[in-house]
């Protein structure tokens, strides 16, 4: 059975847990926040680089047209691909075959994200 000192001993623990919390909190704002702060200003603002307009960059909308452009640019790595293994082939052409599948049924973004799953897989063996 606890006695009364251990209940002091929880009641302080606890306090204690809290203050030091509310301190780090304190600690993070104080020193955090006006180091970001000072770094945009002295840096500027921050910039994304500019591409170059040799390269036109891509639209992709969440169509079927897309998705079915998507499958042809898989087809035409797997057919491209030499050294992908066996296990490699088939994981792409599944992620692909349920992509076309979703996009037929109207699951549009879900299938763009399998096409582009199989195009990832293809690319990186």
């Amino acid at each position: 059975m606890s006695g009364p000192s251990d209940r002091n001993t929880d009641w302080h623990s606890a306090g204690f847990m809290t203050q030091t919390a509310i301190t780090l909190l304190c600690l993070t704002c104080a020193l955090g926040l006006p180091g970001i702060a000072e770094a945009e200003t002295i840096g500027g603002p921050r910039s994304l680089p500019v591409r170059s307009e040799a390269v036109p960059m891509a639209v992709t909308s969440d169509t079927l047209e897309y998705c079915k452009t998507l499958a042809r640019k898989v087809h035409r790595t797997l057919r491209q691909t030499a050294t992908a293994t066996p296990p490699i082939i088939n994981q792409a052409m599944y992620l692909e075959h349920e992509g076309e599948a979703l996009c037929a049924h109207g699951h549009l973004r879900t299938g763009i994200a399998q096409e582009r799953r199989a195009l990832i897989v293809l690319t990186r063996s």
